[in-house]
């Protein structure tokens, strides 16, 4: 069943539209799929770690929306573009200290970060929720509480396993760690490989290639 998924995400990056762009150490790879959907993933092209991956879905009607055609949502990476949401009503701004999620990839693991909580190590509460299948982050003091996916595991259909889960706690920002399956690993080399046929464009040049 595994291998099966493997193989129709590999499928679905191979049949997508492709263009690439290597600027700043990072390389930078556009795909359109079928059905007009759009993702950006952004790598360290040293490390070959993934930085950002992004997400714009077509919208589902002729009008052009903020929430259909113009938002990315980001899986994978932080999106620093956005500022404080204003509130010209009340003459609000949203507070600098609202946690912050994000989720990072790191070689051997995925790693979420969540900014802005402050509670020491002891106050957090991480367990799996398996018919779910998310993460589940609440606080004993009952001021925080999270639930969150890995997608890539789910591509996958992968068991959550409590044994590669950990946490720390430092600077005022969580750091929850899940150790990247052997499955996730052989999956991010094949996507490497094929990338590897990618004819990258760089910063300057006039014209990015698709494929």
């Amino acid at each position: 069943m595994t291998q099966s998924i493997n193989s129709s995400w590999i499928e679905k990056l191979k049949s997508a539209k492709k263009a690439g762009l290597l600027q700043n150490d990072r390389q930078k790879i556009h795909y359109t799929f079928d059905d007009q959907s759009e993702m950006v993933e952004e790598y360290d092209a040293k490390t070959n770690i993934l930085l950002i991956r992004k997400w714009r879905q077509k919208p589902t009607s002729g009008l052009k929306t903020a929430s259909s055609s113009d938002a990315w949502t980001f899986e994978v990476g932080q999106n620093y573009e956005m500022k404080p949401v204003a509130d010209n009503s009340l003459g609000f701004t949203e507070s600098t200290s609202t946690p912050l999620f994000s989720r990072n990839d790191k070689n051997d693991s995925f790693e979420i970060r969540i900014r802005n909580l402050s509670y020491p190590i002891d106050t957090y509460q991480l367990t799996i929720d398996q018919e779910k299948r998310e993460f589940v982050l609440r606080t004993t003091n009952k001021k925080y509480f999270k639930r969150f996916t890995i997608v890539d595991l789910d591509r996958l259909n992968l068991p959550l396993e409590e044994n590669r889960l950990s946490y720390t706690h430092a600077n005022n920002t969580l750091i929850i760690s899940y150790k990247k399956p052997q499955a996730v690993l052989d999956l991010e080399k094949q996507v490497h490989n094929e990338l590897k046929k990618l004819n990258m464009k760089k910063e300057g040049d006039s014209d990015c290639p698709v494929s």
